[in-house]
């Protein structure tokens, strides 16, 4: 075998591996500003995720919810709880929350929210399993290549590169 071909194998087993390796793993979560929990609001109180996440339906990212967005109900919902507290400090000095993202994706994915929930119909839960049930947020679900394939073949979607990798 010539030292071409060895070097070409060796280039398309490093691409194999970033292509079909997971984002983050499943660790513990990040420290957030804010304990927030999607219990409370999506399995207790029935929010539906877009109620918060308003862009999921119409860019391609879900977007994070406004201070302004958390204070329409927490301007007399739980004012007394320390973390309601800290929420309205936020919004007495106007900064925004400084979240920490939960899910990642790999850098040369495109994954436009927009088509899998408004065109797709696909359940907010189907890429975030347990969220609702989380009094922190934990990303459950690895987005690897072969659980997007399988996800697009199942629903009989395009699986042509292009589709997600821009």
């Amino acid at each position: 075998m010539t030292r071409n071909a060895i070097a070409s194998i060796l280039a398309l087993a490093a691409l194999a591996l970033a292509v079909l390796a997971p984002t983050r793993s499943t660790a513990a979560p990040p420290e957030q500003p804010i304990r927030y929990t999607h219990k409370v609001h999506v399995t207790d109180y029935k929010l539906d995720c877009r109620f918060c996440h308003v862009y999921a339906t119409k860019s391609a990212s879900a977007g994070i919810p406004s201070v302004a967005k958390c204070m329409m109900c927490h301007r007399t919902i739980a004012t007394d709880r320390p973390e309601i507290k800290k929420l309205a400090q936020y919004w007495k000095e106007k900064k925004p929350i400084p979240w920490v993202r939960v899910t990642e994706l790999q850098e040369y994915t495109y994954f436009p929210h927009f088509r899998m929930v408004t065109y797709g119909k696909v359940p907010c839960l189907t890429c975030h399993p347990g969220i609702d049930r989380d009094d922190i947020a934990v990303q459950r679900q690895e987005f690897g290549m072969g659980w997007c394939l399988t996800c697009h073949r199942g629903r009989g979607v395009s699986i042509d590169c292009w589709t997600c990798h821009i």
